[in-house]
C-alpha cells in the first residue's frame, strides 16, 4: 500500500517514500516560485507576493467573520513563528481569529482535555502517545472526509486509532540520525561511517584529540532518548516483526538479542559525551557543534530549517549520516511521520475548524506554510518542493530513495514507556547499565500496556 512498510527477508522499506520525483524538487527549500531570504525564511512583510494570492475582493464579507478559534501547539517541528504567519494568512482569507497558546508540558494537555477545556485545535503527537490521549472521546473523525483521501498509509496509521482517523499532519515527515562536523573530519582524516565499528572508531580518534566525540543534553527530553530511538532501524532490520511480537507481549528488549543490542550500543557511546552531559542545555551543545568544539550530534531532520534561519551559510560544514548498525546492512534511517493537527469535535466552530484543516491540507495551504521555512522531509500528500535542495538534504534523502528507512517503533506499536527520557538519562550518565536499561523500559512499557488495557 502506499507508505506502507516492505519487508524482504530483513530489508524494510516504506513505498511511499520512494517516490523518485521527490528527488528532482528537494527539500528545505521554499516552494511557491517566491525567492528565499538569506536565513531560509520569510518575514511576513516578505510574503506579500503569497498575501496577494488570499486577497478577498473590498467589501466581500468573509466566511467565517467574527468566529475565534483556540489553538493549543504542542509541537516545535518548524521553526519559531511559522504556525503564526500560517494562521495569519488563514485568518486573512476566512475572517476567523485564530488564539494560539504555546505548549511544552504534555501534562499540561491532558488536563485540559480531562477537564473539558479541549481547545478548537489542538497541534499534537501522532503514535503511541496519540493512542494514549483515547482520541475518540474528543476529536473529530476525519475517516471518510476527503482529507483522509490525501493522505499517505504512513501518516494514516500514525494519527488513526481502532481504525479511526484523528489528524492531519502539521508539516513534513523527519528523521533521526547523527550529524558531523565536516570540517573536523577534513581536520583528522575521517570518513562517513557504515558500520557501528567505524563510528566507534571515528569517535576515538575525536577523543584521542582533545574533541568531544558525540554532544548530548541528558536533562533535555528529547535529545537524551535519541541514540535509542534513531537506533530503531536496527532493532526492525534484525527482527521485521518485532513490533508486533513486542505489542502482544511475546518479545521484549532485555531477553532478545536484537532488543538488549540497542541498549548495549547506547552504552558504547557514553565514554564520547560531552563532561557536562547532565547539566548542559542542547542550546549549548548545538553551539559547540557549529563553534566546532564537538564532533557529532543525533538529531531530528526537524532541527535543519531551525539550523539555516540561525546559522546561515555555516549549515555548509554540517553532514549527514544514519546511526550505523553493525553491519552495512542493518544501517538505516528511522523515520517519524508529521505531528497531527486535531479539531475538537464538540466544539461551536466545527465548520470553521474544518475549513482552516482542509486548506491547510491544501495545495495552496502547503505553499504559505513552505513560503514561511525550509521543510525538513516528505510531505505526507505528496506536496512536492520545487527548488534544488542543500546538500546536507540530499543526504538525508538518499536513505529514502534507496528504501533503508522504517518508521519509529512508537509509530508501529502503541506501547512507549512514560519514562524512556528518564531510563535513557540513567544509561548516559552512566548510573545504570545497558541490561538494567533494557529491563527498566520493559517494566515501563509494561505498565502502560496495562494501563491501556493491551495486557491483563
Amino acid at each position: 500500500s502506499r507508505g506502507g512498510i516492505r519487508m524482504r527477508g530483513k530489508k524494510l522499506s516504506v513505498s511511499v517514500l520512494l517516490l523518485a520525483v521527490f528527488l528532482g524538487g528537494g527539500v528545505f527549500c521554499s516552494l511557491t516560485g517566491c525567492a528565499v531570504s538569506d536565513s531560509g525564511i520569510y518575514s511576513k512583510e516578505e510574503a506579500s507576493i503569497t498575501e496577494d494570492k488570499l486577497e478577498e475582493p473590498a467589501g466581500k464579507e468573509k466566511e467565517f467573520e467574527g468566529v475565534t478559534l483556540s489553538l493549543l501547539n504542542f509541537s516545535a517541528t518548524t521553526p519559531s513563528g511559522v504556525l503564526n504567519n500560517t494562521c495569519a494568512a488563514a485568518e486573512e482569507k476566512f475572517g476567523f481569529k485564530i488564539e494560539i497558546e504555546a505548549c511544552n508540558d504534555d501534562n499540561v494537555v491532558r488536563t485540559r482535555l480531562a477537564a473539558g477545556e479541549c481547545p478548537d485545535l489542538l497541534i499534537y503527537n501522532t503514535g503511541s502517545l496519540l493512542y494514549s490521549l483515547n482520541p475518540s472521546e474528543f476529536f473529530m473523525n476525519l475517516t471518510n472526509t476527503r482529507m483522509a483521501g490525501m493522505l499517505d498509509a504512513d501518516f494514516i496509521q500514525a494519527a488513526s486509532v481502532d481504525g479511526i482517523l484523528y489528524g492531519i499532519p502539521q508539516g513534513d515527515s523527519m528523521g533521526a540520525g547523527v550529524y558531523y562536523n565536516k570540517e573536523l573530519y577534513a581536520t583528522y582524516g575521517l570518513e562517513v561511517p557504515e558500520t557501528w565499528e567505524e563510528f566507534i572508531g571515528n569517535l576515538e580518534v575525536l577523543k584521542n584529540a582533545g574533541v568531544d566525540g558525540m554532544g548530548i543534553s541528558l536533562n533535555e527530553l528529547v535529545s537524551s532518548q535519541l541514540p535509542f530511538l534513531a537506533d530503531n532501524y536496527q532493532v526492525m532490520y534484525e527482527n521485521p516483526d518485532y513490533a508486533r511480537k513486542f505489542t502482544s507481549g511475546d518479545i521484549s528488549f532485555a531477553d532478545s538479542e536484537e532488543g538488549l543490542r540497542t541498549w548495549e550500543r547506547y552504552e558504547e557511546l557514553t565514554p564520547f559525551f560531552n563532561e557536562d552531559r547532565v547539566s548542559a542545555s542542547y542550546k549549548e551543545i548545538e553551539k559547540r557543534f557549529f563553534d566546532n568544539s564537538l564532533g557529532h550530534l543525533i538529531q531530528f531532520t526537524s532541527r535543519i530549517p531551525e539550523w539555516i534561519k540561525t546559522y546561515g551559510k555555516e549549515i555548509d560544514k554540517v553532514g549527514f549520516f544514519a546511526l550505523p548498525g553493525d553491519t552495512r546492512e542493518s544501517t538505516g534511517l528511522t523515520i517519524w511521520p508529521s505531528n497531527g493537527i486535531y479539531g475538537y469535535k464538540k466544539s461551536e466552530n466545527t465548520e470553521a475548524v474544518t475549513a482552516f484543516m482542509e486548506w491547510y491540507l491544501s495545495e495552496e495551504g502547503m505553499d504559505v506554510l513552505t513560503s514561511f521555512y525550509t521543510p525538513a522531509g516528505m510531505f505526507h500528500t505528496g506536496y512536492q518542493p520545487k527548488t534544488q535542495a542543500i546538500e546536507l538534504v540530499r543526504e538525508v534523502q538518499r536513505y529514502y530513495t534507496q528504501g533503508r528507512v522504517t518508521l519509529a517503533l512508537e509509530y508501529l506499536t502503541p506501547i512507549k514507556g512514560i519514562n524512556c527520557s528518564l531510563i535513557c538519562s540513567e544509561l548516559g550518565s552512566g548510573r545504570i547499565s545497558a541490561r538494567e536499561a533494557a529491563e527498566a523500559y520493559d517494566e515501563d512499557c509494561r505498565k502502560m500496556a496495562l494501563q491501556i488495557g493491551l495486557w491483563e
